[in-house]
């Protein structure tokens, strides 16, 4: 009896799994088949966490791809910030990394607080779509990349528009 209970316990567990397996938001029309892409980045030879990783296709695309960083700078790359993977074609890379410091402001007018201030912790030449010297192209089938080295870590404050 308890073997069967087993087997009938098992057989329920295996039909609800394979009834949730493949359940993904189907992705949008017109959009084209994606690659799966990883890609690492590295700043002064360690890796590079919690970067913000943007794809700039340079073909015609109304798709937008990127990722972010973990702890070992790996980057699974997504298409419209949900889809797993990148459309095929040649795309320049941006990375930033922020950074803050100070104060948000207070309600209170006798508490002092320190101005908020933003900092990019990456070199703006990999940050700006004219300046990245990043690129990859991305074929069928399995795209493999080499690390991507971002140079020294920088302070580099960022400042608002026009100032």
């Amino acid at each position: 009896m308890k073997k069967r209970k087993f087997l009938l316990t098992g057989l329920t567990v295996v039909l609800y799994s394979s009834f949730f397996v493949g359940c993904e938001e189907p992705k949008p029309e017109g959009m084209p088949k994606l690659h799966p892409v990883t890609l690492t980045f590295q700043q002064e030879g360690k890796p590079l966490a919690e970067a913000s990783i943007r794809l700039l296709p340079q073909f015609p695309c109304t798709w937008f791809s990127g990722g972010s960083t973990d702890a070992n700078g790996h980057a699974k790359l997504v298409t419209h910030g949900k889809y797993n993977g990148i459309p095929a074609g040649k795309y320049k890379i941006c990375v930033d990394k922020f950074y803050s410091e100070g104060d948000l402001p207070s309600m209170d007018p006798n508490k002092p607080t320190k101005p908020m201030i933003h900092y990019n912790l990456v070199e703006t030449k990999y940050t700006l779509p004219d300046k990245t010297p990043l690129e990859i192209e991305v074929k069928e089938g399995k795209n493999s990349f080499e690390p991507f080295d971002l140079g020294k870590v920088t302070k580099e404050q960022l400042k608002a528009p026009g100032t």
